[in-house]
């Protein structure tokens, strides 16, 4: 394990690299065992040795270091190592790149919206930052999915403000100032003109084109050709390459490529807003981005116990699954509860008062044919008997039926 500068910041593994730095991660260490994560971007020696680029990337060091903002990678400290070759200190942001990500796939609308948001206040923020230079503000000039860092907690942060920056002062040719990245510049920058925070809203439009179709917008076979293609090829309307996108989020996608400056987003604030008035913009968009880098990254994506997802019903113990047997008969109350009754729609309720009410006719039907029945046999009783015979010692004058005598 190599040391840098002190020897308070440790090198571990290294992260990746460029033409003109590479990264690690490491550790700064303090007193009574204090540690703390960092990244270490470390500049090769050939761009330390070279006087001119040296004390512009000091410079943008400094104005890196004032750039504290939620979507801006944090520059924490600046210095030389024991070889002389500048480093930069950083915040460890523990997750993938938007570069990463989009190799997965394609990514649900809301996660694509909210990934563009972030990226656009942090540009906001940084195009507003005063410099003390008469100007206000920096212009980043190498926005790409490679410099979009996205943490394990659905963060988004924007990475590389210094070197970018830093990359236009050096001495070095033209191919080598736009190796890798000419896809995403905007044309004021293919053409060499004078740049403002426009340029890195046109680069964000190329990244949201891309998120969108799920292919590249300006590719060619060399560096020539791909800035010909950023200068004059043709931008094909999103809904053109898939017809299912909503023509809202396309509109937002198609102003912040207008090659014609006036025509296209003056500042990340006014995109935002549009873009946060779309009907798939996410109202947790962190949570949603999280889930995906989970869903996208299983074997990488750290486990949080407070994120543990509901056990699926397959997947519970067998004891909290009762199963019913020939030996276990279901009883069953024909009568509905209270919370059913309360909860069931008017049809039903009906129904079940249906039965009921013809059970009344039926007890007040028989009711009242046993009444009548009761008191037909009652005046059957008090009625007098009729003059069929008479009885011994019957009144004179009575009629009788005598037997004939022999």
């Amino acid at each position: 394990m190599s040391t840098a500068g002190s020897g308070k910041y440790r090198l571990e593994r290294r992260l990746g690299g460029g033409g003109m730095a590479e990264v690690y991660a490491g550790h700064a260490v303090g007193a009574e065992g204090f540690s703390r994560r960092i990244a270490i971007k470390r500049v090769l020696p050939g761009y330390s040795d070279n006087t001119g680029f040296a004390q512009m990337f000091v410079a943008e060091a400094q104005i890196s270091s004032q750039l504290v903002h939620p979507n801006i990678v944090s520059v924490l400290d600046f210095d030389r190592d024991p070889e002389g070759r500048l480093f930069l200190v950083m915040e460890l942001v523990e997750g993938k790149d938007l570069d990463a990500l989009i190799g997965t796939g394609m990514l649900p609308l809301p996660v694509v919206i909210f990934v563009i948001g972030e990226v656009l206040r942090g540009l906001g923020f940084a195009h507003d930052l005063p410099t003390g230079t008469g100007l206000r503000g920096i212009v980043h000039r190498d926005v790409s999915p490679h410099n979009v860092l996205l943490s394990w907690e659905g963060a988004v942060k924007v990475s590389d403000f210094g070197i970018a920056k830093a990359r236009a002062a050096s001495e070095a040719t033209a191919s080598v100032f736009i190796k890798g990245k000419p896809a995403y510049m905007s044309p004021e920058q293919a053409n060499g003109q004078r740049l403002d925070g426009r340029s890195d809203l046109f680069a964000v439009g190329v990244m949201l084109w891309e998120m969108l179709v799920g292919q590249r917008l300006f590719v060619a076979e060399d560096t020539r050709a791909t800035l010909a293609a950023v200068l004059f090829g043709q931008i094909p309307r999103p809904r053109t390459m898939r017809s299912d996108l909503p023509k809202d989020l396309e509109r937002v996608t198609m102003k912040l490529l207008e090659r014609d400056l006036p025509a296209r987003y003056a500042t990340a604030e006014e995109a935002i807003a549009d873009l946060m008035n779309c009907g798939d913009a996410p109202r947790s968009g962190r949570e949603a981005l999280s889930g995906v880098l989970a869903e996208r990254f299983p074997d990488l994506a750290p486990v949080r116990q407070s994120r543990a997802r509901p056990t699926p019903p397959h997947a519970l113990p067998a004891y909290s699954r009762p199963t019913l047997t020939a030996a276990e008969p279901l009883a069953r109350d024909p009568r509905p509860g209270l919370s059913t009754v309360m909860s069931a729609p008017t049809a039903t309720m009906k129904t079940q008062r249906a039965p009921r009410f013809a059970q009344v006719l039926i007890v007040l039907a028989v009711t009242i044919a046993s009444a009548v029945i009761a008191f037909a046999i009652v005046s059957a009783a008090r009625r007098p008997p009729g003059p069929t015979s008479a009885p011994a010692g019957a009144a004179p004058g009575a009629s009788a039926h005598l037997p004939a005598q022999p």
